[in-house]
């Protein structure tokens, strides 16, 4: 358990920190110091941690919040949950220390009783008990889940919002920047008022949400669906942290090319689910640059902005009447777009966001069913293979570490590996010699035991080798 305050309220003396909820697991009790007024107990619990998704059979730890809207503290509790009207599962009395909670304090508190459940959608209820509590209409939280038997990996979506008079833009984008380097998480950046708002579209879309505020970010609209923007950058790890614990029901898979002369990007999007989830669903394409100077308040000289968006493919809404209102699961739906490159954007520098919102909810309540990412890779000739025997990379098998060499080249180029199934599991742009291999680092790409197919694509086209990864 962890036992936390908001610095409004009281003074917090942690015992033990974390850097992530579901990655560090729940840690010790803190001390507080809390005034107390003469309201009335008014326990309720929230930050109920359940991804929207998850895997059949497999156990879940339910893990909520006790909080209290009354300053009056409350020093014992228990929560149970009950899983479509079953069962109910009641925690053994929590014993709250350090003088209670009071608002601004929580205990985070694990059930001793895991969730494991069977494919389909299910409803979960959990709520508070306590001694005293005037208001019982706050103390149960219900969500809607689905379980599946066959999944994909989750690419959680953060679309972040700044501008250039931003006070707290500099240490967000810091952020999203760290956000952007972990593979479960896509980022894209949306400016609306200030030197970087060239795509109209971008702003129309974001303007919908009538925010006055920056930093912003959406992080797949909401914990469960519904409406939740955040502007606390430091949460947002966890928050994606915890979607990102979760799975996908459908495949997303991406492939691109850009003409360099005629400055053509063409992209397609395919989407295969593994369980039918009720439409409308709507594909989309963000396209995004990184490495963009450009003005930003507090913030020092020559500041770079990454992950800028640029353009979205299928408009503000996505692009809709390729998936069926009821998908066929193992059907992939494919959709291909083509963008011209303005002259002032570096292609080298542009990425990609494929994006599946299921809009059944209405635009507040969409949420990104999953996302994937990839670089774009410039060639002259879109697709050009380079030909067998034109990469070498070893040692092969290797541990954490590759030497690569593309014969007759040196220059920029862009890695991607892929696992055997098609998903882009890693890329980086490096820099080629001509006179000796580059080092690439794969120590801290989280990648397990196995083969892969590693491409490298220059300005004269692709290369690729089959990797095997080994400890």
């Amino acid at each position: 358990m962890e036992f936390r305050s908001h610095p409004l309220y009281c003074e917090y003396s942690p015992l033990n920190m974390k850097l992530s909820t579901l990655r560090n697991g729940l840690l010790g009790l803190g001390l507080f110091i809390c005034s107390s007024a003469t309201q009335a107990q008014n326990a309720y619990p929230s930050n109920l941690a359940l991804p929207r998704y998850i895997k059949a059979g497999v156990n879940y730890p339910i893990t909520v919040w006790a909080r209290n809207v009354s300053s009056v503290p409350y020093t014992s509790f228990s929560i149970s949950w009950r899983l479509d009207g079953g069962t109910t599962n009641t925690g053994p009395n929590q014993g709250v220390g350090g003088g209670g909670i009071v608002t601004g304090n929580y205990l985070n508190y694990t059930h001793p009783v895991q969730l494991n459940t069977a494919q389909g959608p299910h409803t979960l209820e959990v709520w508070i008990t306590t001694a005293v509590d005037t208001d019982p209409t706050n103390n149960k939280i219900t969500i809607n889940f689905t379980a599946l038997n066959a999944w994909a990996d989750k690419v959680v979506l953060l679309e972040a919002r700044t501008e250039t008079w931003c006070p707290q833009c500099p240490a967000s984008n810091t952020e999203t920047n760290t956000l952007m380097a972990n593979p479960d998480f896509a980022v894209a950046k949306f400016h609306l008022s200030d030197a970087l708002d060239a795509c109209a579209e971008c702003i129309t879309y974001y303007n919908q949400h009538n925010i006055n505020y920056t930093p912003a970010g959406i992080i797949e609209m909401g914990e469960y669906g519904g409406y939740l923007i955040s502007s606390q950058w430091g949460g947002w790890d966890d928050a994606m942290t915890a979607r990102a614990a979760g799975v996908a029901p459908v495949e997303l898979t991406m492939t691109s090319s850009v003409n360099t002369t005629t400055r053509v990007l063409t992209v397609t999007l395919n989407a295969e689910f593994t369980y039918a989830v009720t439409g409308p669903n709507n594909l989309n394409v963000y396209v995004a640059e990184d490495n963009v100077p450009g003005p930003q308040s507090n913030a020092p000289s020559n500041y770079i902005h990454n992950r800028v968006m640029r353009a979205m493919l299928g408009g503000v809404t996505g692009t809709t009447g390729v998936i069926p209102n009821t998908p066929v699961a193992g059907t992939t739906y494919s959709r291909t777009y083509t963008y011209t490159v303005p002259a002032a954007y570096d292609i080298s520098q542009l990425h990609l966001v494929g994006v599946l919102e299921n809009n059944a909810g209405g635009f507040n309540d969409r949420y990104a069913l999953n996302s994937v990412t990839r670089s774009v890779a410039g060639v002259g000739i879109a697709d050009l293979n380079l030909g067998d025997n034109s990469l070498q990379a070893y040692p092969n098998p290797f541990v954490n570490e590759l030497y690569v060499d593309v014969a007759d080249f040196s220059g920029t180029a862009q890695v991607d590996v892929y696992s055997l199934d098609g998903r882009s599991v890693y890329q980086q742009n490096i820099v080629l010699g001509m006179q000796a291999a580059t080092r690439l680092d794969l120590g801290d790409a989280g990648l397990v035991n196995g083969a892969y197919l590693l491409r490298i694509t220059t300005d004269k086209g692709f290369a690729e080798q089959r990797i095997v990864k080994m400890d």
